[in-house]
């Protein structure tokens, strides 16, 4: 204020706006504490029109005795109706004044206490919860170093250098003080030194020297906030050291090499508070160092291609000597040639033999293979075949139009139907793995909508999140674009097991997908693996990740790798409480791999698991025209298919979920309990539906269920059969024919009715099993409408016929014209 800096005027008119006339009537009710250096006062009461509003005020010139801190404490308290337990003020008082900085440490006290009054009534087991005057200045500190940290994440250390900055510590805490900082040598800290000064934290003034400067508000927080005091002391060492390279930076005195070593560490930690001649120095003397080791090797060098040519000469002489016995020895090896390639030529008769063996196998275990695959396609047909009518019959008794059943019944019925989807599933999931490990799993690369996925898996799983009392949510990170390049069908069958073995794994609070930028998230070993697949087309390559995250029981680190096993869970009894095959994971892992990506796991015992989907944005070996490409024609095909399908169905209609695949839960009828409704709301006008099937059993269950529902239902027991029932009667409307037994042949027979003029445009859907012999592509090429994987799940079957009995029959349309839907 004295100084006649340009601030001058505003600070006098601050002291005569705060300060009234002399003759102004004091409010009681008003108590002004004023601390100022006593050195001050003579030239404040100099000063025109200032000086008299000092006059015949009280002034606490000296230190603040432990009285006056008292007042300070209890009279705005006693303004504000607040009262302290009595001798608490004292013992507050008393306290801060034997410390350093008796009015910082009182300002921090009061204002970290008073958020603690019970009933306007401030008590000592507030302050001693606070840990006295020296703590709650520790507290206030520290909630701005937690700010700063925690909420702004700023770097630890860059708050530690900031705040080092304005102290000089040569001998310690105990001796350090403040020094004021240059804006120009905090640097980017300045912002830290902003924050700090801000009226919430105080513990920075700025501009003390000058508009561009700054220290530490008080000495008391160099003294009694424990971090800083820490700081403070390991900083000690470093300013030890830098009054010696100071020194010797004056008399340009070269450094040692231990002495380069010890400064290259200073260098790396605190190089911006080094000066520049000390920085100079270490590069000179690093420079010298560096040039007495060159010379050095020099010389070393000279010295021993003296001592090697010493040696050469030595050896030239020996040569000499021993050419005349090399020459004797060359016969014997001649000959000792001769035995050898003798062997050589007997190993690789051996090798050949063996090539021949191996081959003989690989050709053996590629039979083995081929039949292993025929028999599980087989065998899945045999037991979809039965189970088939197991869950119809068991659906519509669970359903109980008639109301003919008991409440317990019911339950009977859906546990049929329960333990028949749980034997599905088991089917499925060692179908899914024998087909991965045969390499006949295929994908196929379109553009898939990253928010039709969301609303997908809400939809799906919201439900089964309900009934747990569970917090479920999918969120897409904006930065991402609409659609991905990826198998969606593959995609979702990962997707759906992540999510399903979460909600099975977790009895309470939440789980979240998210599907964001992987960015550097990746681990490194992931993206390596990825690199080396040429999945990516660099190591920069943009990932997407879709993370499920769980608060379910967790998995222990030790146990992390075997969950990928195929048949492998985690604890036997788990198993026996959650169910399950162990198959999800293995065979999400393979998908995953198939899709260009990676699936990684983190997961702590109690706490939930964390399990990341990594995936190319843009696949490896796709151009962006190729994206462009793929991505137009996805959207006239889906608009064209839209405009299609609007025209036959109500909305509600073709909205209607792909339940098929909801696979991976147990009862699997109370997961579609809310789309029995709309399976039920369909009606049909008795239209005739002709089922082709060898089995009697999945005709009379198949039959009773389209009968339920209005249709008249024909039965022929293989395609000639079929063939003569279509020739003999034309108002049969739709054809559900089984392609998998040989006795029925379905390919054949279904080809044979598309060369019929009259029924080239009949509505066919084939029937078929899952995995690579399922029949599905024979029924496609042959001209199937539609395609429904066994056992047939009604919720798909009826709207699937409904569509095609809607839709007008053109006999100039051919199957091939429009792609067969494909339902698993």
């Amino acid at each position: 204020m004295l100084s006649g800096s340009p601030e001058t005027e505003k600070a006098l008119e601050f002291l005569q706006h705060l300060l009234p006339p002399p003759d102004t009537v004091q409010d009681a009710n008003v108590r002004l504490v004023c601390t100022l250096r006593a050195d001050f006062l003579p030239e404040l009461l100099e000063l025109p029109n200032i000086g008299s509003r000092l006059q015949d005020r009280q002034l606490n010139v000296s230190p603040l005795d432990e009285a006056a801190l008292t007042r300070v404490i209890v009279e705005p308290a006693q303004l504000a109706g607040v009262a302290f337990s009595p001798g608490l003020a004292e013992t507050i008082a008393g306290e801060a004044s034997r410390a350093a900085g008796s009015l910082p440490l009182l300002e921090f006290t009061l204002t970290e206490l008073w958020p603690l009054q019970r009933e306007r009534q401030i008590s000592f087991d507030s302050y001693h919860g606070l840990g006295g005057v020296a703590g709650a200045l520790n507290q206030h500190a520290e909630k701005a170093y937690y700010w700063l940290h925690e909420q702004l994440r700023l770097d630890e250390q860059r708050i530690r250098r900031a705040l080092l900055s304005m102290i000089r510590a040569r001998g310690g805490a105990a001796s350090a003080v403040r020094v004021t900082a240059e804006r120009s040598h905090l640097s980017t800290d300045w912002y830290i030194a902003q924050l700090l000064a801000e009226p919430d934290r105080r513990l920075v003034i700025l501009g003390p020297d000058g508009p561009e400067t700054a220290e530490i508000a008080h000495e008391a927080l160099i003294r009694e906030w424990d971090r800083l005091s820490v700081w403070v002391e390991e900083d000690a060492d470093f300013q030890q050291w830098l009054i010696v390279m100071e020194e010797r930076a004056r008399d340009e005195d070269l450094l040692s090499a231990t002495r380069v070593a010890e400064a290259q560490r200073w260098l790396g930690e605190r190089r911006p508070d080094i000066p520049h001649k000390v920085a100079n120095l270490i590069q000179l003397s690093s420079a010298a160092i560096l040039e007495q080791q060159q010379t050095q090797q020099l010389l070393s060098q000279s010295q021993e291609i003296a001592a090697k040519l010493r040696h050469q000469t030595a050896e030239l002489e020996e040569r000499q000597r021993s050419l005349q016995e090399s020459n004797a020895q060359l016969e014997q090896r001649a000959e000792l040639l001769t035995r050898q390639n003798h062997k050589v030529e007997v190993k690789n008769a051996e090798i050949e033999e063996a090539r021949q063996v191996l081959e003989e196998r690989a050709e053996q275990l590629a039979v083995s293979m081929r039949h292993k695959t025929e028999f599980l396609a087989n065998m899945s047909h045999e037991l979809r075949t039965p189970l088939n009518s197991l869950l119809i019959l068991a659906k519509l008794l669970a359903d109980n139009d008639e109301k003919n059943l008991s409440q317990r019944q019911v339950e009977f019925a859906e546990t049929i139907h329960g333990a028949g989807s749980d034997l599905l599933q088991l089917i499925n999931d060692i179908l899914d793995l024998s087909t991965v490990e045969a390499g006949k799993m295929k994908v196929s690369t379109n553009p898939a909508t990253l928010a039709e996925l969301a609303d997908y898996l809400k939809a799906l799983f919201s439900p089964l999140a309900a009934e747990k009392d569970l917090n479920f949510s999918v969120r897409v990170s904006p930065e991402l674009p609409p659609t991905l390049l990826t198998d969606e069908h593959r995609l979702l069958q990962v997707l759906r097991n992540l999510v399903s073995n979460s909600i099975k794994f977790t009895d309470s609070g939440e789980i979240e997908v998210t599907i964001h930028p992987a960015g550097i998230e990746v681990p490194l070993a992931i993206r390596q693996q990825l690199l080396e697949a040429e999945a990516l087309s660099g190591p920069d390559a943009d990932v997407v990740a879709f993370t499920v995250m769980d608060t379910g029981i967790g998995i222990a680190a030790s146990k992390m790798e075997v969950i990928f096993d195929a048949f492998k869970q985690v604890d036997r009894m788990k198993s026996r409480k959650y169910g399950g095959t162990g198959l999800g994971l293995s065979i999400s892992r393979e998908i995953a791999r198939l899709l260009g990506g990676e699936i990684h796991a983190r997961s702590e015992p109690g706490h939930g698991s964390t399990f990341t989907l990594y995936l190319p944005l843009h696949p490896s070996g796709l151009s962006r025209d190729d994206e462009k490409v793929a991505e137009a024609q996805n959207e006239f095909a889906a608009l064209i298919s839209h405009r299609q399908r609007a025209a036959a169905l109500p909305h509600w209609q073709t909205a209607l979920p792909d339940l098929s695949d909801a696979r991976g839960q147990s009862g699997g009828l109370t997961q579609h309990r809310k789309f029995s409704e709309l399976e039920r709301d369909i009606r049909f006008d008795g239209e005739k539906v002709l089922i082709v099937d060898h089995d009697i059993r999945s005709v009379f269950a198949l039959a009773n269920l389209l009968e339920h529902h209005g249709l008249d239902v024909s039965y022929a027991e293989n395609g000639s059969v079929a063939l003569d029932a279509l020739e003999e009667r034309d108002d049969i409307k739709v054809l559900v024919i089984d392609v998998m037994p040989p006795a029925v042949d379905g390919p054949t027979t279904i080809a044979k009715i598309r060369r019929t003029p009259e029924r080239s445009a009949m509505p066919i859907i084939a029937l078929t099993s899952r995995g690579p012999l399922g029949g599905q592509e024979l029924a496609v090429e042959a001209g199937a409408s539609a395609c429904l994987a066994k056992p047939v799940n009604s919720d798909v079957l009826l709207p699937l016929l409904r569509r095609w009995l809607e839709e007008p029959a053109d006999p100039l349309r051919l199957p091939q014209a429009k792609a067969p839907e494909v339902i698993k």
